[in-house]
């Protein structure tokens, strides 16, 4: 006997079982994210984790069908990550979008998700100041290597600085999947983590060969390098300034939808 095709009322019943399992499950790794949340004790942060975010949807996307397509895959987890971090901190996002730059603000707000409130301010220095004085959670800022609204003088000189506060680095580069029309960089007052593959920028006193961008800061010439994987302050060149460290963008391995 031939096997039955399910009716339309059937399939819809299912997907409605899917769903409520989904529910289920979204709301067992919400809650998870709280005990996370306990665990940590420290009610000053911080509270994003970019290296670990860029593990989990790496490994997600390469896990994935193709009918799956990156782009969605990483939007709803974004969503689900947005979510999780709400459970903390009532997380602001404070974005630098320049004129030329407009695409930044469309990237902070896909990284941070519906529960992530944006704030545009007019000045790179605006944006870094409220990631440190802790009003904003993050700050978000146009492409690091364009001399158009070069910023990351400001984290050399702060790097400078002998305080016992943490500096502002350099802790992601968006988009994580793909090229962007103009990539952007997040900025907050706590180390990066590793995300397994990495990229890490610092600043040299002088004109280096290869740099992605020279400045002069407080008299004196420096360059900006990136260099392959992740590194600490103590495994940088001597008299160099740590601007930061974010997960290498998968462009090769992007997925999109046709």
């Amino acid at each position: 006997m031939a096997d039955v095709a399910p009716s339309l009322a059937q399939l819809r019943a299912e997907i409605d079982r899917i769903d409520d399992a989904l529910l289920g499950l979204l709301e067992s790794r919400v809650a998870i994210g709280r005990r996370v949340a306990a665990a940590k004790g420290d009610a000053s942060g911080p509270y994003l984790r970019p290296g670990r975010e860029a593990a989990i949807l790496r490994r997600l996307c390469s896990a994935a069908s193709d009918d799956l397509p990156t782009a969605t895959l990483e939007r709803i987890w974004r969503e689900i990550l947005g979510a999780n971090l709400a459970r903390q901190v009532d997380p602001l996002t404070v974005v630098y979008a320049p004129e030329g730059a407009a695409a930044v603000l469309d990237l902070a707000r896909d990284r941070g998700g519906a529960a992530t409130r944006l704030e545009a301010v007019d000045t790179a220095e605006a944006a870094i100041a409220a990631a440190v004085d802790g009003r904003a959670t993050l700050a978000v800022l146009p492409d690091v290597a364009d001399s158009r609204w070069r910023w990351w003088p400001q984290l050399v000189s702060d790097s400078q600085r002998n305080s016992s506060t943490q500096k502002p680095r350099v802790i992601a580069r968006l988009p994580l999947f793909g090229e962007g029309d103009v990539p952007a960089y997040g900025v907050a007052p706590q180390d990066p983590d590793p995300s397994g593959d990495d990229v890490t920028l610092y600043a040299v006193p002088g004109t280096a060969e290869g740099a992605l961008d020279t400045a002069e800061i407080e008299g004196a010439h420096w360059s900006l390098i990136a260099a392959d994987g992740y590194l600490e302050v103590g495994h940088i060149p001597a008299g160099a300034a740590l601007i930061g460290a974010y997960a290498r963008p998968e462009t090769s391995r992007s997925k999109t939808s046709t």
